[in-house]
C-alpha cells in the first residue's frame, strides 16, 4: 500500500475547461465515472477513467491516508459492479495541470453534484503538504480548504449525492 497525501479545496462553481484556457493553462482531460460498494461491511472504490478501469481501497482521512489502487479489466470491473450488495456512483470530468512542479486535479462533477469543483493536490510527504501555498492565480476561486472535512470525500458525496452546506 502507498500513502496518498494531498489537500482539497473548494472552488467557486466554475467551467474549469473555460477557466483554465482563460489563463493559457496546459491540460489533460479524463472523464471519471466512479462507483462506491458496500460489500461485506467494507467500502471499496472503482473507477473508469477514459478507457481504463483500478479498483482501489483507501483507509483514514484527512491529509495522509493509506491507498491501494490495482488497474483491472473491463470484465473484472463489470463483475464487481453486479456482484455488490450496494453501489454509488458520481460522475466528474477530471483536468490535470502542472503548476509550479506539482499537480493540480481539478474535479468538475456531474449529474446531481453539478456546480461542484474540488481541487486536490497530491505530495511526496506530509511536510511539503504542510508547507505547501496555493498558485496565485488560483486564490480568488478558492471557497476554502476541505481537506478535513468529510462531507467532501468522494465517497461521501457519492452516497449523499447532494452538495454539503458551508
Amino acid at each position: 500500500m502507498a500513502l496518498e497525501i494531498e489537500r482539497r479545496y473548494l472552488l467557486l462553481p466554475l467551467r474549469v475547461e473555460y477557466f483554465l484556457k482563460m489563463f493559457g493553462m496546459n491540460f489533460e482531460k479524463y472523464e471519471i465515472v466512479q462507483s462506491y460498494l458496500l460489500r461485506d461491511g467494507k467500502l471499496g472504490r472503482i473507477r473508469k477513467l477514459n478507457d481504463k478501469y483500478f479498483l482501489t481501497i483507501k483507509k483514514g482521512e484527512g491529509l495522509v491516508r493509506e491507498e491501494y489502487e490495482d488497474e483491472i479489466t473491463e470484465d473484472i470491473y463489470k463483475n464487481i459492479l453486479n456482484s455488490s450488495d450496494d453501489v454509488k456512483t458520481l460522475y466528474k470530468t477530471r483536468y490535470v495541470v502542472n503548476i509550479d512542479s506539482y499537480d493540480y486535479e481539478f474535479d468538475e462533477f456531474e449529474d446531481k453534484l453539478k456546480g461542484l469543483v474540488l481541487l486536490e493536490v497530491e505530495f511526496k510527504n506530509e511536510k511539503e503538504a504542510l508547507n505547501f501555498n496555493l498558485n496565485n492565480s488560483l486564490k480568488n476561486v478558492i471557497v476554502k480548504e476541505v481537506t478535513d472535512d468529510r462531507r467532501f470525500d468522494n465517497s461521501n458525496l457519492a452516497i449523499s449525492q447532494t452538495l454539503p452546506y458551508l
